[in-house]
């Protein structure tokens, strides 16, 4: 009794307090490749990275502050991996920029599902409520895609208004594709793929060279 005890103790302290926090976020999104946020727990995150049932909650008060860091991550990603894109593309400007973001944006959507419908869900969450968020982080994070749409346009210079605009628009396109897409909504013409229906979406509005 006292070896499993001790095992269990050289377990539970096997991650540094400043690893474990990322650890169990890790461990959350690792769950949510084959099953939904209902499956998401801060005991179900502890046993799968072999801590206590009690470790998460030195960062985490509950489940929604769990939720939360797990979509501000996601959206950390998401806005990386455009940032990728544009250092592939360094002489792209403007509604071409955009369009390669939207194609990235659909792109891990339909890679991460659940993880793209906890991302959307905690944003309807924060801005149903008249109360302050509670993880000024994830709003902060959830707002980098966005901000990288409106800058591709505004580098159009025109005006702050209208790039604001057509990066509404733009999201409002990929986020529908890309809803649509992963909850099986899309029946596509024979040989179209969902980026290729998005290229057909806004061909009219992009100089393709």
């Amino acid at each position: 009794m006292a070896g499993k005890k001790q095992n269990g103790t050289k377990e539970s302290n096997s991650y540094h307090h400043g690893d474990l926090r990322p650890a169990l976020i890790t461990a959350a999104r690792t769950i949510l490749q084959n099953q939904d946020t209902d499956a998401l727990s801060l005991r179900s995150i502890a046993s799968a990275i072999g801590v206590s049932h009690m470790a998460p909650y030195a960062h985490f008060k509950g489940k929604e502050e769990l939720l939360q860091a797990v979509a501000g991550s996601g959206y950390e990603e998401l806005a990386n991996n455009m940032l990728l894109v544009q250092q592939k593309h360094p002489k792209v400007r403007g509604r071409m920029l955009a369009f390669y973001y939207g194609v990235e944006y659909i792109q891990f959507a339909m890679t991460n599902p659940n993880l793209y419908r906890l991302m959307m869900n905690q944003i309807d969450s924060e801005k149903k409520s008249n109360q302050e968020a509670s993880n000024k982080d994830m709003m902060i994070s959830s707002q980098r895609p966005f901000r990288l749409l409106f800058s591709a346009f505004a580098s159009e210079r025109v005006r702050k208004e209208l790039a604001h605009a057509r990066a509404l628009g733009a999201w409002a396109t990929v986020h529908g594709i890309a809803s649509l897409a992963i909850e099986g909504h899309l029946i596509l013409p024979k040989g179209m793929d969902v980026i290729q229906l998005f290229k057909t979406t806004v061909s009219s509005t992009i100089d393709w060279e």
